[in-house]
């Protein structure tokens, strides 16, 4: 148990910044409209509050937490699940310290850059994620097997984690190793167990976003952006360098020391290997994705806080500085963040999406008695959060057909997809119910049934292929993770009880 009163009499310091920075993610949610965001909330009140919208591939522990707190009323619980995840951070940024043998309040003090500010609760699920791995990263410092939860919690909030299971062998000793990914499956279980009973496949929800985030996207594959690396690491930038060489050199040095005892090895540079696996992997999973964004660089949060400490470490001793100037360097990278923060909060909130332009068209639908009928839009998780409920856009090929079918598609102009959006030519084909400067309504005024919301995008994107080809595409996450590996996709199939087989329609899309 958190002995509260004792942690903020003992770290005084990271009690305030946790709490200005908490500030500020309230605010920032406040005046904001987040995609990622809003999905989390509706998919807490669809398994909470009888919700008609769910999007299958969300991670589950986000909106679970969302809906523990929903006694307090749906607004109060978005912000309590803001609260919980910045004080979670803050505590394990505290502990990880400690197991490190870092100065608590100079970690934290470096984690608290302008991007993890700007980023960390933004979209819902990057800093608690992270917040879970630091307490994994501690049990596994510590010997305790509890390793395996959190590091369960971190992938139930971003699939990502999942793949950082390996940390969990750096407990070293067989036992512990077997007990910590013992537990960290039982922590995912749950999950695939309702999967398997909604879906019929224990892996549906990572099938599903896998296909969404990457398999769908493939023809638009993205180079990485360098400025995205440089908002991670920003002005930590030449700590960052010197503490990520001196660690290198400090495990190529060890490893030499300890010869054929690796066991000894691991011991001494563990701390420094994990992070080198978090960075090397983030760096790999963010390459990998088709569509850059710096929010999938995320987790470096971590290793760069840890590199730059050995940074600055290694600087004041070659420097001949007493150590304690430590916490003193800490301040004055943390004034200077502080200084580039508030010079970018004007021009970050400007580009926030705001409430208002989603309530007039909700507004403008309800006028002409739309309000109730089937609705379909390009920002349809926005008008969904806000009430109205409503569908993804149909594919430039089926806009004919769904205004003919009694629906309505509202367009909002400064969204870039679909692309057809921004092609007059292809718009003024159709019949325009209403044109706003910042949206308009395709339809007839005619009034289909509102249809099925929790579809999940493979079911779609089947639906989508049978209408425009005339045939349904396979929807087995098994051949959508594993099409490139018989053996595993034939293992996926015996694990869900379908025998070690190969699906014969290999039709994705």
């Amino acid at each position: 148990m958190i002995n509260v009163k004792k942690f903020v009499k003992d770290y005084w310091i990271i009690a305030i910044l946790a709490l200005c920075s908490t500030a500020f993610f309230i605010y920032q949610h406040s005046v904001s409209l987040s995609w990622d965001f809003n999905s989390y909330v509706l998919n807490a009140k669809y398994w909470f509050a009888q919700g008609l919208y769910f999007e299958t591939l969300r991670p589950p522990l986000v909106p679970l937490i969302m809906g523990l707190f929903s006694p307090f009323g749906w607004r109060t619980a978005e912000y309590l699940f803001i609260v919980f995840s910045s004080l979670c951070f803050a505590y394990s940024s505290v502990r990880l310290a400690h197991k490190l043998d870092f100065n608590p309040v100079v970690f934290y003090m470096l984690s608290l850059t302008p991007y993890l500010l700007f980023i960390g609760m933004n979209n819902g699920t990057e800093l608690v994620s992270v917040a879970f791995l630091e307490l994994a990263i501690s049990c596994v410092l510590e010997g305790n097997i509890l390793s395996g939860f959190f590091l369960g919690l971190s992938a139930l909030s971003r699939y990502t984690a999942l793949f950082l299971f390996p940390i969990l062998f750096f407990h070293l000793r067989g036992k512990k190793i077997v007990r910590s990914i013992v537990i960290f499956f039982i922590t995912l279980l749950p999950w695939f167990i309702y999967n398997f009973f909604k879906f019929g496949n224990f892996f549906f929800s990572i099938a599903d976003q896998y296909a969404n985030n990457i398999l769908f996207r493939l023809s638009i594959h993205q180079a990485p952006q360098l400025d995205h690396f440089l908002r991670v690491v920003g002005i930590l930038s030449p700590v960052f360098i010197i503490g990520f060489l001196a660690a290198f050199f400090f495990v190529i040095r060890q490893f030499n020391l300890a010869h054929i005892d690796i066991g000894r090895y691991l011991k001494t540079a563990r701390k420094e290997i994990i992070m080198f696996f978090i960075l090397v992997y983030t760096i790999y999973s963010y390459w990998n994705i088709p569509l850059k964004e710096a929010r999938y660089l995320f987790t470096l949060v971590l290793p760069v806080a840890f590199f730059s400490y050995i940074g600055a470490s290694y600087c004041l001793k070659k420097l001949k500085i007493n150590k304690q100037w430590l916490v003193a360097v800490g301040i004055l990278i943390l004034l200077v963040n502080s200084f580039l923060f508030f010079r970018e909060l004007p021009v970050t909130v400007s580009y926030y999406e705001k409430p208002a332009d989603y309530q007039s068209a909700i507004q403008t639908l309800k006028n002409l008695n739309l309000g109730d009928c089937s609705v379909m839009s390009n920002s349809w998780v926005m008008l969904n959060y806000l009430g109205q409920q409503t569908q993804s856009t149909p594919a430039s090929e089926m806009v004919n057909d769904s205004i003919r079918e009694g629906k309505t598609i509202v367009l909002f102009k400064r969204v870039q997809d679909p692309s057809y959006v921004h092609n007059s030519t292809f718009i003024s084909s159709f019949p325009v119910i209403y044109n706003d400067p910042k949206y308009i309504l395709l339809g007839t005024k005619a009034c289909a049934p509102i249809t099925s919301l929790d579809q999940s995008f493979l079911e779609k994107m089947s639906d989508i292929a049978f209408r425009l080809r005339g045939y349904h595409t396979n929807t087995n996450p098994c051949l959508i993770l594993f099409h490139n590996s018989a053996t595993l996709e034939r293992s996926c199939n015996f694990v869900n009880f379908k025998g070690y087989i190969q699906d014969s329609n290999r039709k994705i899309w």
